[in-house]
């Protein structure tokens, strides 16, 4: 029965997590520990396979509607990849309450200067972005790639409100170039992580990456439906959850 309702979870976490950028591991590593009684390692490992589905999914239904930069979402994948690589190495090795602390702090903070912006998306949008302002935004990929290593969650959280206030991104767009950025970046970490963890719950990852090709359709159509304002508030209340969820799991 628990099996079966990996999709159910599957589809429900894609949907939410594609219609307003998150990285779906925030979500599914704490239900597959909690519930599938997995332990931390094999969680963030069949977490990250189950993701790439979702993100394949969800990058595909972006990228027909237009609202992926696909020249962005390379860029920072470049920057991404060596702590996405570092991250994964060492998430066997390390305690992670102390860093699950720290990104819920980060999380709760985030929401807070979200808010503080008021950055009003129907005004000043931008279509084309220099190399100045690119590099603005590179040190946020550049850190936490490492962090979708080692604890598969991901980094549009912290990405799109970048996008949003230092490129003028829309926030469909900002969120459909995260997405692919991870999709990329899911690929590559979970592959390190099946290289050093020979536990595959196949099982698992099947019936949870069915359901996250549902939601990855389905969240897409989602976000471009719903009030820009209205999905920028739902961010912003989202990551506040998730900041007092890691600090409670960390605790």
């Amino acid at each position: 029965m628990l099996e079966v309702a990996l999709i159910l979870f599957g589809t429900i976490i894609a949907s939410a997590a594609m219609a307003i950028g998150i990285g779906g591991g925030i979500l599914w590593t704490p239900l597959l520990i909690l519930v599938y009684k997995l332990s931390p390692a094999e969680a963030i490992s069949t977490s990250l396979f189950i993701q790439v589905a979702g993100l394949g999914s969800g990058t595909l239904a972006y990228s027909r509607a237009g609202l992926v930069k696909k020249k962005l979402s390379v860029i920072f994948f470049l920057i991404a990849l060596p702590g996405i690589i570092i991250g994964s190495f060492i998430t066997i090795n390390l305690p992670q309450q102390a860093v699950q602390m720290a990104l819920g702090i980060m999380a709760m903070t985030l929401a807070i200067l979200f808010v503080a912006s008021n950055q009003d998306s129907d005004q000043n949008t931008k279509s084309s972005y220099n190399a100045s302002e690119i590099r603005n935004v590179a040190p946020i990929p550049f850190t936490f790639g490492f962090i979708m290593g080692f604890l598969s969650l991901g980094i549009s959280e912290w990405l799109i409100p970048a996008l949003r206030t230092k490129l003028k991104m829309e926030m469909p767009q900002a969120i459909g170039t995260s997405i692919a950025m991870m999709f990329m970046l899911a690929l590559v970490a979970s592959a390190v992580h099946f290289y050093l963890n020979e536990t595959v719950h196949v099982k698992i990852i099947v019936l949870g990456a069915i359901g996250t090709l549902i939601g990855g359709q389905i969240g897409p159509r989602i976000s471009q439906r719903i009030n820009d304002k209205l999905l920028q508030q739902s961010f912003i209340y989202l990551m506040t959850l998730i900041g007092i969820h890691l600090i409670f799991q960390a605790i």
